[in-house]
């Protein structure tokens, strides 16, 4: 990716050894998550991260701790990205439904990208609180869409439950668009507003 190139230009910069530690994290950050695209959870390790990188083994540790902080910090690291993309893409609307319907193109796109982080945090487990975190945040990304949509006197527990069924239908859907990679993520956006912005007039 560029950004992973341009980390690995800007550690060239430096003698070895004396690379600032947080360029240091970016470039370790930037190369576990295409290791972890590549060979999932389970196939990658500390090992063949530390030679990407060109670093010793206990370098990684020391920033990460271990193996589940290094991948917790790529999942943070993305949905912060994810957050960050979502609010560019409503912010470039000025109607509600449209900011909605940009903000579930936005989503979809993440989650294409990420398969293997969503995979693993909806396994729960050691992820369990992290899945958890994720879909509260989402759930009220969704629910302030909605609010702006909502005509006054609109009962907000009735948008917060709407809220996280929004984000339900959207997490299924890109379950179903990885087993149907021929299908345009577009298209798949399209079809999910035109089932969902109906309803969600009544707030209106």
């Amino acid at each position: 990716m560029a950004a992973g190139a341009t980390s690995q230009a800007s550690i060239e910069d430096y003698a070895h050894g004396r690379v600032p530690r947080p360029l240091r994290e970016r470039q370790l950050l930037e190369l576990a998550e295409a290791l972890f695209a590549e060979r999932g959870y389970a196939g990658a390790s500390m090992d063949e991260l530390a030679r990407r990188a060109g670093v010793t083994k206990p370098v990684v540790y020391e920033l990460f701790g271990s193996k589940d902080g290094l991948f917790e910090a790529c999942v943070d690291r993305s949905i912060q990205g994810l957050a960050a993309d979502i609010a560019a893409a409503v912010r470039a609307e000025a109607d509600p439904e449209e900011r909605l319907r940009a903000g579930g193109l936005a989503f979809i796109r993440f989650a294409a990208g990420n398969r293997v982080a969503w995979d693993l945090m909806s396994m729960g487990g050691r992820f369990a609180e992290q899945a958890r975190s994720v879909r509260s945040s989402q759930a009220e990304l969704i629910r302030e869409l909605m609010a702006e949509m909502a005509a006054e006197g609109s009962d907000p527990r009735e948008l917060e439950v709407a809220a996280h069924a929004v984000n339900a239908a959207y997490e299924g859907v890109a379950h179903w668009m990885w087993a149907h990679p021929d299908v345009p993520i577009e298209q798949v956006a399209d079809w999910i507003a035109e089932l969902l912005i109906p309803g969600l007039r009544k707030f209106t």
